[in-house]
């Protein structure tokens, strides 16, 4: 829903016109964006009232979510940006506020004696919630550089810390997303690099499986590029406006794609998981259309 802003007149005026406009109708995305930028410029402690506001009308949004958070990070009030997080992780399957989740661990945790084991869980917990989305690849090899840089002192520690690599490279390479030939490559690599009679043999084991991911993921940026994950959820326009149309087709073609299995996987939990994951990030842009429920 869009109202127009005058591009004559000044900030302030704008940021007083906006606040009219969304007294009338708190759905103006023109608006809000007007007040958002306005934000940005902000302290924190000015701003947290309206970035409040914000993620109360739209609590699907990980693009704002991720704003606020950033906000309260610059401020270094990482106290709060927990339980921002914990308000919104959950909730809200969008990619960039994971990754801001992770690199929040990252950055905030390096001192603490536990912090292999935080990232560790931090990663495993990003990777069951949105490790099958199709712009995941950056967490997977992320993850998998973070338990190469792992010292291991003795064999004993040595052959688990490539074990722990192992399987996360095994799952990840069996998953469906951008630059999964690169993870495909730089796993043969690894494998090469450990044993290479051992890795010829595994490596020829895994390529009929992994033709397959690599057809799949094909089709899967294909129906990806059609879809914007980051508008925020409002109600459909009357009459719907050509670029909703096309957001609600284009998630249309991709739940029907999940749900037909096209890993032609023996696993129905995975082809579930799958499809759930579809639904709930749909539902995050689109969820006052009634008929995708």
């Amino acid at each position: 829903m869009s109202i127009y802003i005058r591009e004559d007149l000044t900030r302030n005026e704008k940021i007083q016109q906006a606040r009219r406009i969304l007294n009338e109708n708190k759905h103006s995305l023109d608006a809000w964006s007007i007040l958002i930028q306005d934000a940005q410029d902000k302290k924190i402690a000015e701003a947290r009232e309206f970035y409040e506001s914000l993620v109360t009308q739209f609590p699907t949004c990980g693009k704002f979510w991720k704003l606020y958070i950033e906000s309260e990070m610059k401020g270094r009030n990482y106290e709060k940006v927990e339980k921002l997080f914990q308000r919104c992780l959950i909730k809200v399957l969008n990619i960039d506020l994971w990754k801001c989740y992770l690199n929040y661990v990252r950055d905030t945790k390096g001192k603490l004696s536990s912090f292999r084991e935080k990232m560790v869980q931090a990663y495993d917990f990003a990777l069951e919630k949105i490790g099958m989305d199709v712009y995941s690849y950056t967490i997977w090899n992320d993850y998998i550089t973070f338990l190469k840089s792992v010292e291991a002192v003795g064999s004993f520690d040595e052959n688990k810390k490539i074990t722990a690599v192992r399987k996360v490279y095994q799952k990840g390479i069996m998953t469906p997303m951008t630059n999964v030939e690169l993870l495909w490559k730089d796993y043969c690599t690894y494998e090469m690099g450990i044993n290479p009679i051992l890795a010829k043999k595994i490596i020829e084991e895994r390529s009929r499986e992994f033709s397959n991911v690599k057809r799949v993921t094909k089709e899967f940026e294909t129906l990806a590029r059609a879809i914007d994950r980051n508008i925020p959820c409002v109600p459909p326009s009357v009459p719907q406006s050509a670029d909703e149309i096309k957001q609600v087709t284009a998630w249309r073609k991709f739940i029907f794609w999940e749900r037909s299995n096209p890993l032609k996987t023996e696993d129905p939990l995975l082809v579930a998981r799958r499809v759930v994951l579809a639904y709930e990030q749909c539902l995050l842009c689109l969820g006052f259309h009634s008929d995708l429920w």
